[in-house]
């Protein structure tokens, strides 16, 4: 169990297939469940826990290691995929038969997987900080802040409150290093790859009929370097609800965790609306 991937109380499972996930649950008090899928739950816990004031809240982590089943050609795992097939499997264990999906930036990847897969499982589906990739890459900032050893300038163009980087400092001293995986680059941000095409995908999202909510903010530099993509995923994911808040950075969870929740809460209220 990859316990020190959460913050608090950690569980396990073994799924059916033999497969051990790590996960948090909170607001068990409450009948509406809400699924998160993350690499790890530290400082994205403050939106977890006030998610659970209204839905039973399961964070699961997204793992890099184990048994696989969803392959590519040359026998390497396909790990887009299979964090979704993590997180249905999870679902069938606890007999969880519908929930909404919330995810952000690499943790939407499941969402899109269950959405192409078994969309009669999804309530709705937050995804917040990322859509699929059907266009060109604008630019590379993200990436280049990632890799340029500069943590100062990374942390101050990821959040807007200094005080954040002393706890997203914490967060990556409690986790280790042991979340460098060669996947995350290749399917962290592409939720698109859980098709078989790009062409796919794009008739996927003008077909969908779960409802889908976007979240971006405007300082993200994520936002900025796949711009096209997400332009084309607001204008063409059919029925989506789209928010784009002045400001907001890539950690938002961080700056205001209670405005992250906010909007999941908000978005699940208006999908239940008959405009």
């Amino acid at each position: 169990m990859e316990a020190n991937k959460i913050k608090g109380e950690a569980k396990s499972i073994v799924l059916d297939n033999g497969v051990e996930l790590t996960y948090c649950e909170r607001g068990e008090q409450n009948k509406e469940v809400i699924l998160s899928g993350a690499f790890y739950f530290h400082t994205f816990m403050p939106v977890l826990e006030c998610l659970a004031e209204k839905y039973h809240v399961y964070g699961i982590v997204m793992r890099f290691d184990g048994k696989t089943d969803q392959l590519n050609a040359d026998g390497t795992t396909h790990w887009a995929r299979q964090w979704g097939s993590d997180v249905l499997g999870f679902a069938e264990k606890m007999g969880i038969g519908k929930f909404h999906y919330v995810g952000k930036c690499h943790g939407t990847v499941p969402g899109w997987y269950i959405l192409k897969n078994r969309p009669e499982m999804l309530e709705t589906f937050a995804s917040f900080f990322l859509a699929p990739h059907v266009k060109g890459q604008n630019s590379n900032r993200w990436f280049e802040l990632l890799s340029g050893g500069d943590a100062t300038e990374m942390m101050r163009a990821a959040m807007r409150k200094p005080e954040g980087v002393k706890a997203k400092m914490a967060e990556m001293a409690a986790i280790g290093n042991n979340v460098t995986n060669p996947a995350v680059p290749q399917y962290a941000g592409s939720p698109e790859t859980v098709w078989d095409s790009i062409e796919e995908c794009e008739k996927a999202l003008k077909e969908v009929t779960v409802p889908v909510g976007y979240l971006f903010g405007t300082e993200d530099p994520l936002f900025d370097d796949f711009l096209d993509s997400n332009m084309f995923a607001i204008r063409n994911t059919k029925g989506a609800r789209t928010v784009i808040l002045g400001g907001e950075r890539h950690l938002m969870e961080l700056d205001c965790p209670e405005r992250v929740v906010n909007e999941v809460f908000t978005f699940i209220e208006e999908s239940r609306k008959n405009y």
